[in-house]
């Protein structure tokens, strides 16, 4: 039998792995240098869509007592109380200080909370429920033979 490798030599099977794989590129300065100018770029372009946002929110914060001013009583209560619902607890309060802020906003908040607490009993009821019927299931031992 021939031997083709001298075992003292041969490398282990992960050096052998490793041969096999590119190396990582080592950091050059042109490498260090385009990635910095790379960093540049994308700054500048993060900087420039938050700016463009800013302005957009400061444009449409600037024109909303217009805008509300011009609503009919028809549009306002829904508007206030979509506005309302979507805020922040503290917004909200806010909100509902407005003076262009129909009364009947409150009663739809009053009817829509109602309505959220039921669906959250209804939810919690079915939860207890099934978790009842799997406390039921694993106390009572199903026999294989008897089915």
């Amino acid at each position: 039998m021939t031997i083709f490798l001298n075992p003292d030599l041969a490398a282990s099977k992960s050096s052998r792995k490793k041969r096999q794989q590119a190396e990582v590129a080592p950091d050059t300065p042109a490498t260090e240098r385009a990635l910095a100018t790379l960093r540049r770029s994308l700054n500048k372009q993060v900087k420039k869509a938050d700016n463009e946002e800013r302005l957009r929110a400061k444009a449409i914060a600037d024109t909303m007592p217009e805008f509300i001013a011009a609503m009919d009583d028809e549009v306002l209560t829904p508007f206030f109380f979509s506005l309302e619902r979507l805020a922040t607890a503290a917004n909200r309060r806010r909100i509902a200080s407005h003076p262009l802020r129909p009364e009947a906003v409150d009663e739809m908040h009053e009817g829509e909370d109602a309505k959220e607490e039921r669906i959250a009993e209804e939810e919690r009821k079915a939860a207890e429920a099934a978790e009842r019927d799997a406390k039921t299931a694993k106390a009572t031992p199903q026999d294989a033979s008897a089915s």
